[in-house]
């Protein structure tokens, strides 16, 4: 893997954390809507938001570290990216309060398999001195996530509709997962040092 552009990698993992705390803070930026939607109670609100979705990210992220001791990490944040994204676009589905809460489980599972496993590609790529600024580079992700998915949600949301939103979001991540499962960061990499050398 380090034959690779580190940055390139550092870029993309950039990338897939803005998503993450997108999808994960959309439901929070939509939530009059959804309240009224599925006429919620502050105590319903207060679980969806909280408790069902950081007890499953909580618990799986300790799984999700170390399967990606043992088994390929990249393949394991796609799989963590897919995952997530169909829940996303499930959330814009949803028909009942039970929906909302298997897919708010299920967006946690997900997204509790990126930050171990990418933290611990990019602690290879690069050099000890340099993990501080790195780390925090990748924690950009969020508040740019978190601000991108308030943008996304007053300027599509009135236009659209939030269910709308939910869904092509979660179109858009299944893609990322796609190219992260096949690698194609990788071939992107090769093809720009390709180009250097002719």
């Amino acid at each position: 893997m380090s034959k690779f552009s580190p940055h390139l990698y550092l870029a993309f993992f950039l990338i897939l954390n803005i998503f993450n705390f997108v999808d994960r803070n959309l439901l929070m930026a939509f939530s009059n809507e959804i309240k009224a939607d599925f006429n919620l109670t502050n105590v319903e609100w207060g679980l969806l938001t909280g408790v069902y979705f950081l007890f499953f990210y909580s618990v799986f992220g300790i799984f999700m570290g170390v399967l990606g001791d043992k088994f390929s990490r990249m393949k394991l944040i796609a799989m963590g990216v897919f995952l997530w994204s169909f829940m996303t676009a499930f959330t814009g589905v949803a028909k009942t309060f039970f929906h909302l809460i298997f897919a708010r489980a299920f967006i946690g599972i997900g997204e509790s398999a990126l930050t171990p496993n990418s933290i611990s590609i990019l602690s290879d790529l690069f050099e000890q001195n340099k993990r501080g600024t790195i780390s925090a580079i990748y924690y950009l992700g969020i508040p740019l996530g978190v601000g991108f998915g308030f943008l996304i949600s007053a300027y599509f949301g009135p236009i659209y509709g939030w269910r709308a939103v939910f869904i092509t979001l979660g179109i858009i991540g299944a893609f990322l997962a796609i190219l992260t499962f096949f690698l194609i960061i990788q071939i992107i990499t090769g093809l720009v040092l390709a180009m250097h050398y002719v």
